[in-house]
């Protein structure tokens, strides 16, 4: 008898060591859904007492082809029931109203499995098909486009600032250009060029000293004295966009007073205006 009783204690304790806990499953709604809302679904994990631990948690992803699962967590409550929550978004519309599941899920806990049966929800079309029979409403319309920007008054606008720009640059380029001039016809060594110029247009055979006489002025005016070879040091100090020519000068100024006191021949009037040129090319180039 004793052996019985015993046989039949161990049957029980077996029997209850292979009892799978009862699965509780909550969703957050089951009305009135539309493709693109959001499904939360909680799958309770044993009891407080006694909670279950998951090998593992249902993938994410996409499941069939209207339903996202977005994440999945273990989550505690303040009574430290453990809860399973996954959450899923609509992805999908049907035509008319009816009735989808949730999938059912199979859970594995150490050696238990947990069967999690499908959760059926409704789901409504985004928009139906027809609106409203009894009125006959006119057919979709594109969307209205925007109304033309009035390009006449934009187009004069920048026209006018267009020819404001051009007549400024013109102004300032003809005042640079005249000041340009006016520098020109009034430097030294350029008025010099202008008499060299005319003397070799009309040449005077009377006054054969005509050409050299007038560069000897140009030095002059440039020095702002008289330009003798002692003095020329004063003048490159004062100028020295000249020293280029520093010799040439210094020839030329040995040559005048040569020329002055009868030990040597007039120079060529051609040499003295080469002289006088590259003198004005200087001048320019440093006035500018």
């Amino acid at each position: 008898m004793s052996r019985l009783l015993l046989i039949l204690l161990l049957s029980a304790s077996c029997h209850a060591s292979a009892t799978v806990p009862l699965v509780r499953a909550e969703l957050s709604r089951n009305y009135g859904l539309v493709i693109g809302d959001l499904l939360q679904q909680r799958i309770a994990l044993g009891t407080p007492a006694t909670p279950l631990v998951l090998s593992g948690l249902p993938p994410g992803g996409r499941i069939g082809n209207s339903l996202w699962r977005r994440s999945a967590m273990v989550d505690i409550d303040a009574a430290g029931q453990h809860w399973l929550q996954l959450d899923y978004q609509i992805i999908n519309t049907p035509q008319t109203l009816t009735v989808w599941s949730l999938p059912a899920l199979t859970l594995t806990a150490g050696t238990d499995r947990l069967a999690v049966a499908g959760m059926p929800f409704s789901i409504a079309p985004f928009t139906p098909l027809q609106a409203l029979n009894a009125v006959a409403l006119p057919a979709l319309q594109p969307d209205q486009a925007p109304a033309p920007v009035a390009l006449a008054p934009i187009t004069l606008r920048i026209q006018l600032a267009a020819s404001a720009l051009l007549a400024t640059l013109l102004v300032w380029g003809s005042m640079a250009g005249w000041r340009y001039l006016r520098r020109g016809r009034h430097l030294p060594f350029a008025r010099a060029m202008r008499d060299l110029q005319a003397l070799h247009t009309h040449a005077d055979t009377s006054d054969p000293l005509a050409a050299q006489r007038r560069l000897h002025h140009a030095l002059n005016d440039a020095a702002g004295e008289v330009v003798r070879p002692a003095t020329l040091a004063r003048l490159l100090a004062s100028s020295p966009y000249l020293l280029s020519e520093k010799k040439a000068l210094a020839d030329f100024l040995d040559q005048s007073q040569a020329v002055f006191f009868g030990s040597r021949p007039v120079p060529d009037a051609t040499t003295v205006t080469a002289l006088a040129r590259r003198l004005r090319r200087l001048e320019q180039r440093h006035a500018a």
